[in-house]
Formats: C-alpha cells, sequence, structure tokens
C-alpha cells in the first residue's frame, strides 16, 4: 500500500515538473481597448510619416484572431485598406516553398540531401554540386540579383524554365556550404524541385497542400490578369511623393515571392504550423533550426525562415519586399502566437510597425541594447545577453536538447567562464572578444546556447514557468543574478555549473544597477518624431544619471533625428544630438545626427568637423563608415534633397576618398541632376534633339 501510495506521489510531481516545463501557451495575449487606441495613434502617426498609403496588420493567439486595416488600398479612387486586402507577399513566399520541399521529403519524394539535378535535370552543372537542403538555407552559392536594372523590371510572364534561364548561366557565388548568400534564384530552384518531385505545378501544389488545408482562401499565384478580390494598388516614393509602382509581373521569382495574399491568411499560415498541421513536428523542428557554414558560424536561417530569439523566446520570422509591396511574417510558435503586417509601398520602415504591436501585446520592449561606456563591460554584457537570449530560446523550442550530453554542458561551462573573465579581456580583448562572439556557433560547440538552456532549465524548476516571464520583460542580468543565487542557496546545482568569482561579482554590481534603472516606463517607451521628444530626454537624463549601464536608444532616436531634418526642424534635431551627446558620450552617434543636420545647413565646415569627431569616438564607429554614409546620403536622395546628399557625400569623400560606394551615389546624384536639366531644356525648347537624345540614354 505504502509502495503504491509512493509511486502515486512520484507521479504527481512528475506531471507537476511536466506542466511547469510546458511554455505558456494558456497565457491570453490580447490588446486592451487602452492599447488598441494606442496602436491606432501609433499606425496612424508613423504611417504619415512614412507617407504609406494603406496597411494592414493583425495578430492571432491561440484560438484568437485580430486583424484591422488602415489608410487607402487605392488612392485614386480612395477604396480604404481593410483586413483581408490582397497584397503581394514578395519573400514571405520561401517559407510556403520551404514547407512544400519538406512535405515532400515526408512522403519520400525527394531527399533533402539529393543534389538538385536529380529533380531539375535541365539546370546546368556548375563548379560544385549543390544540395537541396544547401539551397533551402541560401548555402547553395547561387547568386542573387545581378542586375537588378534589368532583372527587377521584367514585364512578361515567365514560366518555370524562362525563370530560371534568367540565372542559369551565372557562376557561383561561393562553394556550396562555404557561405550565406540569401538568393531569391535559390529559391526558384527549389520550386523548380517542387514541381519535379511532385509532378504538379508549383502553384497547384501549394493550393492543393498547404493553402486549402488552412483554409488559406484568400492565397494565390499573383496574376496581373485574373480578377482578385481586394487587391490592392501598389505605391512608391519618388523624391518624396507618392507614385505608382511600375508594373513588374512577378511570374518570374515565382517561388521566392510570387504570391499574393492576406493578413489573415498568413495568420491562419503560422497558427498551421505552430499545431503541426502540413508538417511534423520533426519537419518543422529542421526548419527552424538555423544552418551553419563549413567554418562553423550559424546563419540565422533555417529553412525559409529566419531564426532570431527575442528577449528569450523563439522567434522564427521572415520579411518580403519587392514593387507595390512591404510585408513581415513573425511567429513564436511555443505560444501559439504570431503578427502579421503588410503595406502597399515600397520601401519605408516595415520593422517599426511590429515592434511597437509586440511591445504593447507582450509588455516588453524588442531586444533592448545596452549602453556602458567601458569597451570591457560591453563584452560582458554580450556574453551575458547571447547566453540570456539564445539559451533561453533553445530551451523554450526544444527544451533539453542540449542538456543530454554532460560532458559538453561542463566544457560550455568551462568555455563560458574562460571567455568572461575581466583580466583577460583587459589583457587580450580582441582575443577574448572573439572568443565571446563565437560562444553561440558551432565553433565553439554552441557553449553559450547550452549554458543559457540549463540555467533556464534549473529556474524553470525552482521558480515556476511563470517567473520566467519576468526575464523575458526585464532581461539578461536578472537571470544571471537569481541563477547564482539559486546555487549559493544551496540548490544541488555542481560546482562545474557555476560561475566564476569575477563574474558573480560583475554580475551583482550591474544587475543592481540594472533594478534601478529599467522601469516599466521605460519597457513601454516609445522614441518616435511625433512623441514628446524633450520630455523623453528629461527624463532619461535624470534617470541615467550616474549609473553604469542603461538602454541604448540611438538607433530610436536616429530615426527620429532624420525625420525632423525631414521638416526642417534643424535646430530641434541639433538640440536633441547635444543632449544625446551627453546621454551616450564617447559615441559616434550624436556627432552623426548633428553632421547630417549641417548637412541641410550647408555648412560643408561644421559637417566635416563632426564627421572627424565621430571617427575619433571610441564606440559606434561603423555609423560613420563609407557605406553608411552612402546608405544616408541616399535616404536624403530618396527623399528629394539632393543638395543635402551631395554635399554629404562630397564631405565624406574627403575621409574616404577610395570609397566606391560613396562615388556611386554621387553619380546617381548627378546623373539625376543631369535627367531634370535635359527635361528643363525640352520643356522650353521641346523640339531641340539633343536632350531628347541625352534622356533616352539616362533612361
Amino acid at each position: 500500500m505504502a509502495s503504491k501510495r509512493w509511486f502515486a506521489i512520484v507521479g504527481l510531481l512528475a506531471a507537476a515538473f511536466f506542466l511547469l516545463a510546458l511554455p505558456l501557451q494558456a497565457q491570453k495575449i490580447r490588446l486592451s481597448d487602452s492599447q488598441l487606441k494606442e496602436l491606432d495613434r501609433f499606425i496612424h502617426q508613423q504611417m504619415k510619416v512614412d507617407k504609406i498609403p494603406g496597411l494592414s496588420i493583425g495578430y492571432y493567439q491561440g484560438d484568437f484572431f485580430w486583424a484591422k486595416g488602415y489608410g487607402y488600398a487605392d488612392l485614386e479612387n480612395k477604396t480604404p485598406a481593410h483586413a483581408r486586402s490582397a497584397y503581394r507577399l514578395a519573400s514571405n513566399t520561401k517559407s510556403m516553398t520551404a514547407v512544400a520541399i519538406l512535405q515532400l521529403a515526408e512522403k519520400g519524394k525527394l531527399k533533402l540531401d539529393d543534389e538538385i539535378h536529380k529533380y531539375v535535370p535541365y539546370f546546368p552543372w556548375k563548379n560544385w554540386p549543390i544540395t537541396i537542403r544547401q539551397l533551402l538555407g541560401h548555402l547553395g552559392g547561387i547568386s542573387h540579383y545581378k542586375d537588378y536594372d534589368v532583372e527587377g523590371h521584367i514585364k512578361e510572364h515567365k514560366y518555370t524554365r524562362d525563370a530560371l534561364a534568367i540565372f542559369a548561366n551565372f557562376d557561383l557565388v561561393a562553394e556550396p556550404g562555404t557561405r550565406y548568400n540569401y538568393s531569391s534564384y535559390g529559391y526558384n530552384l527549389l520550386g523548380a524541385i517542387v514541381e519535379g518531385a511532385s509532378g504538379m505545378s508549383f502553384g497547384d501544389y501549394l493550393r492543393r497542400h498547404l493553402w486549402e488545408p488552412l483554409d488559406m482562401n484568400d492565397t494565390r499565384m499573383d496574376d496581373p490578369f485574373d480578377l482578385i478580390p481586394n487587391r490592392v494598388r501598389g505605391y512608391q516614393l519618388v523624391f518624396g511623393e507618392i507614385k505608382n509602382s511600375e508594373f513588374v509581373d512577378i511570374s518570374s521569382r515565382f517561388a521566392a515571392g510570387g504570391t499574393r495574399s492576406t493578413v489573415p491568411d498568413l495568420l491562419k499560415y503560422a497558427e498551421g504550423l505552430a499545431n503541426a498541421r502540413v508538417l511534423t513536428q520533426k519537419s518543422l523542428d529542421e526548419m527552424e533550426t538555423s544552418m551553419a557554414i563549413r567554418s562553423g558560424y550559424f546563419v540565422d536561417y533555417g529553412m525559409g525562415w529566419r531564426i532570431e530569439p527575442v528577449n528569450g523566446h523563439f522567434m522564427a520570422y521572415h520579411t518580403g519586399g519587392q514593387p507595390e509591396t512591404r510585408t513581415l511574417l513573425v511567429r513564436f510558435p511555443t505560444l501559439n502566437f504570431a503578427f502579421a503586417l503588410a503595406y502597399n509601398l515600397e520601401g519605408a520602415n516595415l520593422h517599426i510597425y511590429g515592434h511597437r504591436l509586440y511591445q504593447l501585446l507582450m509588455d516588453e520592449a524588442w531586444n533592448i541594447p545596452v549602453y556602458t561606456g567601458n569597451r570591457i563591460h560591453d563584452a560582458l554584457y554580450l556574453a551575458v545577453w547571447n547566453t540570456f537570449n539564445y539559451g533561453m530560446a533553445e530551451f523554450d523550442r526544444f527544451r533539453n536538447r542540449k542538456l543530454k550530453d554532460t560532458d559538453k554542458l561542463k566544457a560550455a561551462f568551462a568555455y563560458f567562464n574562460a571567455a568572461t573573465q575581466p583580466d583577460s579581456l583587459r589583457s587580450s580583448y580582441r582575443r577574448f572578444l572573439k572568443r565571446i562572439r563565437d560562444g553561440r556557433h558551432p565553433i565553439a560547440d554552441e557553449a553559450f546556447v547550452r549554458v543559457g538552456a540549463y540555467m533556464t532549465q534549473q529556474l524553470l524548476a525552482a521558480k515556476g514557468a511563470r517567473h520566467l516571464e519576468k526575464y523575458h520583460k526585464n532581461g539578461a542580468l536578472p537571470f544571471f543574478k537569481d541563477y547564482i543565487e539559486l546555487y549559493r542557496s544551496g540548490a544541488a546545482i555542481p560546482e562545474t555549473y557555476r560561475f566564476s568569482a569575477a563574474l558573480e561579482k560583475w554580475i551583482k554590481e550591474f544587475s543592481a544597477e540594472w533594478e534601478k534603472v529599467w522601469t516599466p516606463a521605460l519597457r513601454r517607451l516609445h522614441i518616435a518624431v511625433y512623441e514628446d521628444l524633450d520630455g523623453i530626454l528629461r527624463h532619461l537624463q535624470k534617470q541615467f544619471a550616474g549609473r553604469k549601464i542603461y538602454p541604448n536608444y540611438l538607433a530610436d532616436f536616429g530615426d527620429a533625428v532624420f525625420d525632423l531634418l525631414l521638416q526642417n526642424e534643424t535646430e530641434k534635431a541639433l538640440n536633441v544630438a547635444q543632449k544625446l551627446a551627453k546621454l551616450y558620450p564617447k559615441t559616434a552617434h550624436p556627432h552623426l545626427f548633428r553632421a547630417m543636420a549641417f548637412a541641410i545647413q550647408q555648412d560643408s565646415t561644421a559637417l566635416l568637423q563632426e564627421l572627424k569627431q565621430a571617427r575619433k569616438a571610441s564606440f559606434g564607429q561603423s555609423a560613420v563608415s563609407a557605406r553608411s554614409l552612402a546608405r544616408y546620403a541616399r535616404q536624403f536622395f530618396r527623399w528629394n534633397r539632393l543638395d543635402e546628399a551631395e554635399l554629404l557625400l562630397r564631405v565624406a569623400l574627403k575621409l574616404y576618398p577610395r570609397s566606391g560606394a560613396l562615388w556611386d551615389t554621387l553619380g546617381q546624384i548627378q546623373l539625376e541632376r543631369s535627367r531634370r536639366a535635359f527635361k528643363k531644356a525640352l520643356r522650353y525648347s521641346p523640339t531641340m534633339e539633343h536632350p531628347w537624345k541625352m534622356l533616352k540614354k539616362i533612361k
């Protein structure tokens, strides 16, 4: 009898631990009425800044679905956008292609390590064999677009062989498996493999085996001649003005970006994957595991999905961009939660809409970076953050997959402790920073991932699943602090799974600092040009005064400063930059912001001085690299600020006289000036032949 009672108790304890180990799928992720109002306010204001005509956005969690449209699906006819507006998906098609490949593998119609010519015998042989698996992870060496001026403007319909013929004779960019090279053409090859293995057209296969099973009734291959319900019109910004998009027949991108759908259908798709309705869990796990190149580094891309954690949550996502559209689908499979959005403008700030929705739904900031002003502290925080973010996400998605081999786990803790010695960083910074950066990758046997997953397992057993939610909100330092306190309190955690005294001391000091600075108000903070920037900066200055670590909002303020400059609020932009220089000393960004303001004011002397100061900064020098400055110049150019763009480039060329990116961008600006001059010549003298000939050449 006692034996039966004992087994019953053991069974109850096992069941309780199992329940604790389950992700919080039962929790409800919902927008309250006040949050919906805040989301509406944000979207209306941000769309105005970005000049987006129409946008649809939504999310699902469990059996709850919500979606809404904003603005216009058709500006000329004032047709409102709504939840079921139909947008081109662009590269969000790629994951559907990956699903088709994995389904065929499950049915035994192909193997992922098969060579591609088994299914596409008419594709030319290259220097090395290419496998299906390599194509799925963009590791096949297939080129992306080579001449987008030609390849990106195709007007006629392309069948599969026509689409492959575009790149069939391109050389490989690298030996397969050795380099990540994002390639839409590689996914077109996968579409041809679907056809070769299934005996069906790509579109028919997806309709029968993916869209119909998931009731995705508004999803189809895009066809300009079909009557498509709720089709949106696409737009582009041409020198700051909304224009209709150029017509491009996207059949040439059929398996890489040739579909059209709605936000609700994207959410049905995400829900169907989360519940393994079109793939087995084994295939889903394989699809949602990042691939690695031969040298031992993850590429953060699985099969049709980018794989990056958010605050310790496992996440798979993809973006899409092509003529007429931008799209985003973000999935959190363990939470049975996803959000999606699409809008009918080429370009603009795609991620800000998703990040704001996530912030409101989850009460979490999106992977917020920190500022310490000290490179040793930055390196230690990077180690702690990667261990928390990637390790917790690993456990979130795959549970104890990395914990079964105790020898590897012991080696992982040894690697972590060796890499995070402050004295070692001081004496050999570059070598130990590399070890820290390598720590999450296969080259280091994923040491940081193993350590973080083990920490999650122990904290889960000791504190329960509800407590883990606090780490998603508050970050890596409380996660480490609680784990150290756990083994200090007598928990049965072996010595080999503990940290060095030096790191313990650092964690204690910096977690105490973080607890004082990371408030719910900052967790919910949104920075944008239409917010009270002066009030936000005053609050941050007060909150961060005397602290050794605090959130780094330079990227958010950078977007706001640029928007101020576009609104000719130069003095306000300079004021923001001045306050940021005090808030984030030793960083390049405030100097860069001032430099852009001086470009607006056409002050070349002050512009050059600020860029020189930025290059001398201790942190963030990449923000003023030649490529970065060329990108800022192109932004000015896009908004019809040719004088500002040209001045920025000419000053930047004094610092980087051999930069091809700077010279190329300057050439584009001068070409546009010539085009405008010749058009003006024809306007005043329409019979002149030379400007007409020159315009034909320029076009």
